[in-house]
C-alpha cells in the first residue's frame, strides 16, 4: 500500500464554513511534522494520519526536510484536496531547521481566517 492511501478521509461535516485543522506528529526521531489545512469536501481521520505518519518514517529519515515537506504537500493535495494547506517540517540535528510550504485552491482566500491564524 502506498503511503498516500493511508490518508483515510471522511466527509467534511460542514463544507459551508472555513475552519482550520491542525495535526502534529513525529515521523522520525528529531523530525516534527505539522499539517494545517482548511478542508473542502473531505477531512483526514486521526487514525489515517497516524498511520500515514508511521509510513513516513523511512522517508523522513532519508529525505531532507525540503523533500519531505514537498512529498507531504503532494500527498495531501491528492487525497484531501484542501482549500488551503501548510506543511511544516522541523529538525533539530545537525542544526535547527524549519521548512514551511503551502498551497491553496485557485481563487480561494479567507483573509479573516488568516488574520486569526497569525495571532495564535
Amino acid at each position: 500500500m502506498h503511503r498516500r492511501e493511508l490518508l483515510i478521509t471522511a466527509a467534511n461535516p460542514d463544507a459551508r464554513h472555513d475552519y482550520l485543522v491542525e495535526l502534529h506528529g513525529e515521523p522520525a526521531p528529531g523530525t516534527r511534522l505539522t499539517l494545517r489545512y482548511v478542508p473542502d469536501r473531505a477531512v483526514a481521520t486521526p487514525d489515517g494520519v497516524a498511520a500515514y505518519f508511521g509510513a513516513l518514517s523511512g522517508t523522513a529519515a532519508a529525505a531532507g526536510p525540503e523533500s519531505l515537506a514537498i512529498a507531504v504537500l503532494d500527498d495531501l493535495n491528492n487525497e484531501l484536496i484542501p482549500r488551503w494547506v501548510e506543511v511544516t517540517v522541523e529538525r533539530t540535528l545537525p542544526v535547527p531547521q524549519r521548512v514551511v510550504i503551502e498551497d491553496r485552491q485557485p481563487g480561494w482566500d479567507n483573509p479573516h481566517l488568516f488574520a486569526r491564524m497569525r495571532r495564535v
